[in-house]
């Protein structure tokens, strides 16, 4: 299990979670499929999958959860051509076309006759809550996705109070200045992807790939209008990521020593369960130190 993405949260005050009435509290909330009845359903499954039974793992002292969010498949132009079947039929049998709540009633009734038919499909999503650093984290790529989730969590812990993550600084005008300056902090890299927008029209974008981001073209571009929203980065030399104006982390991607992969490979064969254990013990060692970083980087956090 590795994350690609990371929107990040932050506890407005401290959270106790006790392991000993936590299975309890989120048993109510675990996953089950659609109903025949049912268009979609949420609910919590094992973040380590089949192997445990568990519905949160604990690593390092952070509590792991997983999503589960199901849908059912009806296609709006299967829906539309089974009602017209229906108020045809209506039409025939009373010598009049349907009114508005009759309408209703028919597509109702041809709801409840396709949904037991239609394929579900199901998405999974991960999120983790770090009492300590009281930060949260969800490997989700869009804000609504995230909330989805936390939403999720936050009914079966009871409570989860929480905010987007917010700095002091204006994250696209310290970048900006990073490549105008050649200032990027120490434990980071430039990578090879770079979004700009104009600061007389935000609509203005501009996207570049270039294995150096401070090439004469793209300063020139800061240099006249144009203002950082999204960049590639390197932490360490050992994570690669996208960094943008939000505090959005994406496309993330470990690099792994070749040695490690090695290593790595051959505990999976031995024990797949100790190899995402420690696979997620890993990312939480790197993102506990790189996020305060990036944090740092920008002014510390906001006050609300």
């Amino acid at each position: 299990m590795w994350f690609k993405n990371l929107r990040i949260y932050h506890l407005k005050n401290d959270l106790e979670i006790s392991q000993e009435t936590l299975e309890t509290q989120l048993k109510s909330f675990a996953f089950t499929p659609c109903t025949s009845e049912q268009t979609e359903t949420a609910g919590l499954v094992p973040p380590l999958g089949s192997r445990t039974e568990a519905l949160y793992h604990v690593c390092d002292g952070k509590f792991l959860f997983r999503a589960r969010f199901e849908k059912k498949l009806l296609p709006a132009s299967v829906v539309k051509d089974f009602c017209e079947e229906r108020i045809e039929q209506f039409t025939d049998e009373k010598g009049r076309a349907p009114k508005g709540k009759e309408k209703t009633e028919i597509r109702d009734a041809v709801m409840l006759f396709l949904l037991p038919k239609a394929f579900a499909v199901h998405s999974d999503t991960c999120a983790w809550i770090d009492p300590a650093n009281r930060l949260v984290f969800v490997d989700a790529s869009s804000a609504a996705k995230a909330e989805a989730v936390l939403s999720l969590v936050r009914k079966a812990l009871g409570t989860l109070p929480l905010e987007p993550l917010k700095v002091n600084s204006t994250m696209s005008a310290v970048m900006t200045k990073w490549l105008l300056r050649n200032t990027v902090p120490g434990r980071l890299e430039l990578g090879d992807q770079i979004s700009m927008y104009s600061t007389q029209n935000e609509k203005k974008v501009v996207s570049a790939r270039s294995d150096d981001l401070l090439e004469d073209e793209i300063i020139q571009h800061l240099k006249q209008d144009k203002i950082v929203s999204k960049i590639a980065l390197k932490y360490d030399e050992s994570v690669s990521f996208t960094l943008d104006e939000e505090f959005a982390i994406k496309k993330i991607k470990f690099e792994l020593k070749d040695d490690d992969q090695d290593g790595a490979g051959d505990e999976k064969e031995q024990d797949p369960a100790a190899q995402e254990n420690a696979d997620i013990f890993t990312q939480f060692a790197t993102f506990s130190q790189m996020v305060p970083y990036l944090i740092k980087e920008f002014g510390g956090l906001a006050q609300s």
